[in-house]
C-alpha cells in the first residue's frame, strides 16, 4: 500500500516585482518545483543565493504563499525547524527544564527503539550537572550537542535543517548520522554541509550499511530560480 503524501509541490513558484528603469519586472526565486514527500523522505536543495533558500524556508513554513503552483501539507503535519527549536529555548532555564515541554518526548526513537531521554543524554555528554546548567552557560560544543538532542526528541514529521549541522563535533556527528538510519520522519536539507557529508564519507559502515539512500530528492535551483534534480527520477 502507498504511504499517504505528508508535503507536496506542483510547479512551486515565488517571485517579486523589481523596478528595472521605467518597466516592473518579475524576479524568480524558485520556480518549477515539483515533489512529493512521504513519511521516511528526504531531501536536500542547493542553492544558488540565499534570497533563494530564505524562499524555499518561508514556503515550506508557510510563511510565504506560491506565486505559481501549490504547496500542499497534509493535515496534522506539524513542520518544526532548527532554527524554531534553538530560538524556542529558554536560555535562562537548565537543559533538563527546557526539555520538558510537549514538543519533546521523553522516550525518542533512536537506533530503530525507544530511548529515554536521560540515556540520550548521557550518549551525548551532557548528564551530570551539565543538564542542569542554563543553557546560555553551555559551551558551544555542549549547546550544539543540546541542539542535535532537541532534533531527535522534536514529536514531528517533518524537519527542516539549515544551520544545526555547521561545526558540529565528532560526537554529535556520529549521534546524527546513527538517528538518521531509522528516522522515519521527512528531513529537508537546505545548503551544503560540507563537514557533515566528509563525516559520513569518513564512516562508510555508518549510513551507507542500510539500503536506505541519505537523500532520495537532491535539487539544485538556477540563477533564474528554476530548479533541477540532481536525481534520476523514481
Amino acid at each position: 500500500m502507498n504511504q499517504r503524501v505528508l508535503i507536496s509541490c506542483k510547479n512551486l513558484g515565488y517571485s517579486i516585482d523589481c523596478a528595472s528603469g521605467t518597466s516592473t519586472e518579475e524576479k524568480w526565486d524558485i520556480r518549477k518545483l515539483s515533489l512529493e514527500l512521504h513519511a521516511g523522505d528526504r531531501a536536500h536543495f542547493h542553492f544558488n543565493n540565499e534570497e533563494q533558500k530564505e524562499v524555499l524556508w518561508r514556503l515550506f513554513l508557510q510563511n510565504l504563499k506560491p506565486k505559481t503552483g501549490s504547496l500542499m501539507i497534509s493535515s496534522q503535519t506539524h513542520i518544526h525547524s532548527d532554527e524554531s527549536l534553538w530560538n524556542g529555548t529558554d536560555k535562562k532555564e537548565t537543559v533538563l527544564e527546557n526539555l520538558n515541554s510537549k514538543l519533546f518526548a521523553t522516550r525518542p526513537w533512536f537506533g530503530g527503539k525507544r530511548i529515554n531521554l536521560e540515556i540520550l543524554l548521557d550518549s551525548l555528554r551532557l548528564s551530570g550537572r551539565i543538564m542542569h546548567l542554563p543553557v546560555k552557560e553551555l559551551t558551544a560544543n555542549e549547546a550544539s550537542r543540546f541542539w542535535v538532542l532537541m532534533m531527535i526528541a522534536a514529536n514531528t514529521k517533518v524537519v527542516l535543517i539549515d544551520k544545526l549541522f555547521w561545526g558540529l563535533d565528532e560526537l554529535s556527528l556520529q549521534f546524527v548520522q546513527e538517528w538518521l538510519i531509522n528516522y522515519t520522519g521527512i528531513i529537508i536539507l537546505f545548503g551544503e554541509h560540507a563537514d557533515f557529508f566528509k563525516s559520513i564519507d569518513n564512516n562508510p559502515t555508518r549510513l551507507q550499511s542500510t539500503t536506505k539512500p541519505l537523500f532520495n530528492y537532491i535539487f539544485s535551483f538556477s540563477a533564474d530560480g528554476s530548479a533541477k534534480s540532481l536525481l534520476n527520477d523514481k
